[in-house]
């Protein structure tokens, strides 16, 4: 269910009315703008018959002074340059402490050890305390882990462990669910509304009909993997040219579509990617997913120079498609769109429920009462209603100059991606969100403003002085996105993964009333930077599971023991983590999935089970360390359990130990799996060129990370494991897949940021 919160139901009418916030990846026009053609090819030629009817936007009074009020709030920011910005967005650290490797306890165990420092490393770590190796890797954590404890090495539990652990269940259980319930269901559902259109599509225009089941019949296709023929008058030619397109995913093409020719539709997202490339179901699903989620029905749609058209026929469509739901179908349909909003969150394009509520308010029951309505009277509810009203723009605008910025279009769609905040931002700070020509964010951009780390903002450097409006326009959507109200955080497991990224910023690890109870080279700005490479590995890793459903914005043995050890020391996280567990618990029994597949819903129970007692005995020993305490023989105890492994002439095998029990599947524990995601795509560059720039963040290979904690007895090394952020861009709307990206990942550069915290690799 959307949330009805009045600020994010101002927010997204703002969007819509003039494009002030949030408006998404538009491109200059230019003599290229237009791309045609594109994959599949032979596209038949069907005449654009739908002209619509242009409106204009008369929000309510009261719509009106609601904006207002949301204006007000964010009037101190206008104007904001770089020097501005930084002054508001103040990063603070304290001087990094230096050591004497000689009187570093600790430090002798690791040198005696498989994960000895060379020289270059050691120096590392008497200036700045802590090290990362880039020397040393690990194809996953849970075979690193079992190195430290085959060694004996103190231990450093750190927060990318378990939050790789929290990737691999997700990904794991969204994949069991997707491919035991949800393909089955959507198969239901499509078959049956086809059923229903063949039989009966009383009361709806011809065109209607005929769109109904191209849309229908398509889908179908995508889901089977080979043509499924219309039944009620759609185009074979049309549903056969769209399969071939999706199918072969290979870039833009224009598109004519409910009676409008569309430019530059991306059929470069429909190349399955993460873990739909794993079986051909779910590719299949991927594809069939993906044109229920970005193929839209825009019933006020934006013109490239910013005004808008009301469709007719796509308002048709849409109360068909609902109409088509009946009352044997509509547990199909619930079945996939709750499960998919438990994991990501809630669409951001009109939902089937908001569908009713518009009928209700049009006095209206079915299609055919829309006849004798007036094109004026149904634009005008759907603006009084804020219907249909988006906050990301998921496909390829262009702006033709007129206005500064274009507003979104209203639109439905079935089964329509997910909002994020993370694209939200990407979607904030590009042209035409701002004036000036930055057509690719930086995923330093979400760091700052979706998990409220102020040290990134600070690393984006020359940019916040190269672009005019973008420091405005960051510090902007960081406001709107800190004044979402906390039922969001925990609306989800996307919202509140992320939310445990958020604690890890140095506002909320180094608040003012606790940051002397952090040891000090926690309190560093490297540290920081350690931390922030935690969070958008851990961010590359979400988004990589949300891939399909996500809206992409466009510009040793027993005997052996830890004799000490230290964990990552923010409280809030492991509160955090608690909650997600607890949560997805919550979740699960407001699903109602058990009697449908009951074996995997027990497995998704005890992980999530799981996931809070372990994230409540981490925090309650760091809540420990915070205070000087020394660990107590029952959380040591609690520590040494982490891992136990048994090697065998196949390998590594987790036998045992509470890390193990994280993993929802745990054959894949010890699995190298690196990641990448594409999250943000630049179809045009500032001349408007297609280039089809597409930005991917990923992850490598676990490493080595030694770190001094000053404890009561002084200073002692520590070794753990830190995960390996990475970013890509692309040209001609290429998409990498984990398995191409697991063959090149380890050609691949450090970010810029981080390369003076990472040691290098030379011996």
């Amino acid at each position: 269910m959307r949330l009805q919160t009045t600020f994010l139901r101002v927010t997204s009418l703002l969007l819509s009315l003039s494009g002030a916030l949030g408006c998404g990846n538009s491109v200059p026009a230019g003599t290229n703008g237009a791309t045609t053609g594109g994959a599949g090819g032979g596209a038949p030629t069907i005449q654009q018959n739908d002209p619509g009817s242009p409106v204009e936007l008369t929000p309510s009074a009261e719509q009106l002074a609601e904006v207002q009020h949301l204006e007000q709030s964010l009037a101190g920011l206008s104007g904001l340059d770089a020097a501005a910005f930084a002054k508001r967005f103040p990063t603070s650290f304290e001087a990094t402490p230096s050591y004497d490797p000689a009187n570093v306890q600790g430090l002798e165990k690791i040198q005696a050890s498989t994960a000895k420092l060379n020289d270059a490393e050691l120096a590392q770590l008497s200036q700045t305390g802590f090290v990362i190796s880039q020397r040393q890797q690990f194809p996953s954590f849970a075979s690193g882990y079992a190195s430290i404890y085959a060694d004996h090495l103190p231990l450093y539990v750190s927060a990318d462990s378990l939050l790789n652990a929290i990737h691999k269940s997700y990904d794991d259980m969204l994949a069991a669910l997707e491919s035991t319930l949800l393909t089955q269901e959507l198969d239901g559902l499509l078959a049956g509304m086809q059923q229903n259109l063949a039989a009966n599509a009383s009361g709806a225009s011809a065109d209607a009909v005929a769109d109904s089941d191209v849309f229908l019949a398509v889908a179908r296709s995508l889901l089977a993997g080979q043509r499924v023929a219309p039944v009620a008058g759609g185009s074979a030619q049309l549903v056969q040219s769209l399969f071939d397109k999706a199918q072969a995913h290979s870039g833009v093409a224009d598109v004519t579509l409910f009676g409008v020719t569309r430019k530059n539709e991306d059929f470069s997202q429909f190349e399955p990617r993460g873990h739909y490339t794993d079986s051909p179901q779910l590719s299949a699903y991927f594809r069939a997913m993906m044109w229920l989620g970005r193929i839209d029905l825009r019933l006020l749609e934006t013109q490239e120079d910013g005004s808008q058209v009301f469709r007719r026929r796509q308002l048709e469509v849409a109360f068909l498609l609902r109409q088509l739901i009946d009352d044997n179908l509509r547990p199909h349909f619930d079945r996939i769109d709750r499960s998919i909003a438990a994991f990501v969150g809630e669409p951001d394009y009109m939902l089937l429920s908001e569908l009713d509520r518009l009928a209700s308010d049009l006095g209206v029951g079915s299609v055919a009462d829309l006849a004798p309505l007036s094109d004026e009277r149904l634009a005008q509810a759907i603006i009084d209603g804020n219907y249909g009203a988006q906050r990301i723009s998921s496909h390829i605008m262009i702006n033709g100059g007129a206005v500064a910025t274009l507003p979104l279009s209203r639109s439905f769609a079935l089964l329509g991606q997910r909002y994020t905040v993370d694209s939200h931002v990407f979607s904030n700070v590009v042209y035409d969100r701002i004036t000036s020509l930055r057509m690719m964010p930086n995923p330093l951009d979400a760091a700052f403003a979706a998990m409220q780390n102020d040290q990134a903002g600070s690393l984006l450097g020359k940019d916040l002085g190269r672009y005019d409006g973008y420091p405005e326009a960051l510090a902007r959507t960081r406001q709107m996105v800190d004044e979402h109200p906390p039922e969001f955080w925990s609306g989800s497991l996307y919202t509140l993964w992320l939310d445990s990224l958020r604690q890890l910023s140095p506002s909320v690890t180094s608040a003012a009333d606790d940051a002397q109870t952090l040891f000090p080279v926690a309190r560093t700005e490297a540290w920081g930077r350690r931390l922030l490479n935690t969070q958008l590995a851990s961010w590359a890793e979400l988004r990589h599971d949300t891939i399909l459903y996500a809206k992409q914005s466009y510009t040793g043995g027993p005997s052996c023991e830890f004799p000490d050890a230290y964990v990552d020391p923010y409280p809030s996280f492991y509160r955090a983590l608690s909650a997600y567990g607890a949560h997805g618990l919550e979740l699960l029994d407001a699903l109602e999935l058990g009697s449908a597949v009951p074996q995997v819903v027990a497995t998704m129970r005890d992980h999530f089970t799981q996931v809070s007692f372990v994230a409540d005995a981490l925090g309650g020993i760091a809540e420990n360390q915070r205070a000087g305490a020394d660990l107590t023989p029952e959380m040591l105890a609690f520590l040494n359990e982490a891992v136990v492994v048994q090697r065998e002439c196949g390998g590594d095998f987790l036998t045992s130990g509470w890390y193990k029990k994280l993993f929802w599947n745990i054959s894949k524990a010890t699995e190298f799996d690196p990641t990448i995601a594409d999250v943000h795509t630049e179809p045009m560059d500032e001349a408007g060129n297609t280039v089809g720039r597409v930005l991917h963040v990923g992850t490598a290979a676990p490493r080595v990370m030694v770190v001094v904690a000053d404890t009561c007895g002084g200073p002692r090394a520590y070794a753990g494991l830190v995960s390996a952020y990475r970013e890509k861009v692309t040209e001609n709307f290429e998409r990498l897949t984990d398995e191409g990206w697991k063959d090149v990942v380890g050609k691949e550069p450090e970010v810029p940021w981080l390369k003076d915290v990472v040691a290098p690799a030379a011996p």
